[in-house]
């Protein structure tokens, strides 16, 4: 069974967005420039544009330990709480507040950055989880999904940001898509970002998930799989415009479907979406 490989580092940082020269040796002198502080640890919390919901235990208490040996290096980037004064919410070190918490340390460094913009704190917190910490690939395409949407970052836009082509953003963006028990086995690891990209055309897709978990199916399997030539007439129609399909499904980032009839030479394109956000997605896209 075909586990979800580690992402190279990307090529561009967290000081390019934050705009400083973050480092250590800067961002643990106290200076008014920095807005470098030490506030209590229970004034801090997560922030709403985190996109991580797993956090893996054993890394976390490593972590722990290294910060009762050692301390913070460094310090945990964070904004006002609008809700709630003298609190803040995290945009990037998470893993650390956690990781201080199990440590039970009483206070952290922080660097209070109000001046960040709302689509630029969900730049820098994706950037982090993808840098320091793999995401499963369900809470990545949420995060690229949130740029698009919510801010209407175009695909192209959120390539350059994260060192991505953007044939890589619009494959992600298509995981969401797909049914939830799938994109359950995709965070499970029980089948890869390869074996949902194979089947997402699919409409029998959860079958075929399923199949590949019972079988231990290779993702070449797979396609060998989905190639081999139907036995019956009006299936193997069904699969005749599977390359169109997946070449429009890839350019608009979600599902396509192509019916003809040959006898009228006419047809139609279905473009399927799940709610409304990608209902208004798809129209920007033709305006």
């Amino acid at each position: 069974m075909a586990k979800i490989s580690k992402k190279k580092p990307l090529g561009r940082g967290l000081s390019s967005l934050l705009g400083d020269n973050i480092n250590v040796d800067n961002l643990t002198n106290l200076n008014k420039k920095n807005n470098l502080s030490v506030v209590p640890i229970d004034h801090l919390s997560a922030g709403s544009w985190q996109v991580r919901k797993m956090f893996d235990e054993t890394e976390l208490h490593s972590l722990s330990q290294s910060i009762k040996n050692n301390g913070i290096f460094q310090p945990i980037v964070v904004v006002s709480d609008k809700e709630e004064k003298g609190k803040y919410k995290i945009v990037a070190g998470e893993r650390r507040w956690r990781a201080a918490q199990l440590a039970n340390i009483h206070e952290v460094p922080i660097i209070l950055r109000d001046d960040l913009s709302s689509d630029k704190i969900v730049e820098i917190s994706l950037l982090e989880n993808l840098e320091r910490s793999d995401l499963n690939p369900i809470e990545e395409a949420k995060g690229y999904e949130d740029l698009v949407n919510k801010y209407n970052y175009t695909q192209e836009k959120v390539a350059k940001i994260f060192s991505k082509s953007r044939p890589y953003i619009t494959n992600f963006l298509r995981l969401l898509t797909l049914p939830d028990e799938i994109k359950s086995f995709i965070v499970d690891g029980k089948i890869s970002v390869g074996h949902a990209r194979a089947i997402i055309n699919s409409d029998n897709s959860l079958e075929l998930a399923r199949n590949i978990i019972k079988k231990g199916l290779s993702v070449r399997e797979v396609e060998k799989l989905l190639k081999k030539p139907k036995k019956s007439e009006n299936t193997s129609e069904l699969h005749k415009y599977l390359d169109i399909e997946n070449e429009l499904s890839s350019k608009i980032g979600l599902k396509t479907k192509i019916l003809f009839n040959k006898e009228k030479k006419n047809g139609s394109l279905i473009i399927k979406f799940k709610n409304l956000d990608q209902l208004e997605y798809i129209m920007k896209k033709f305006n």
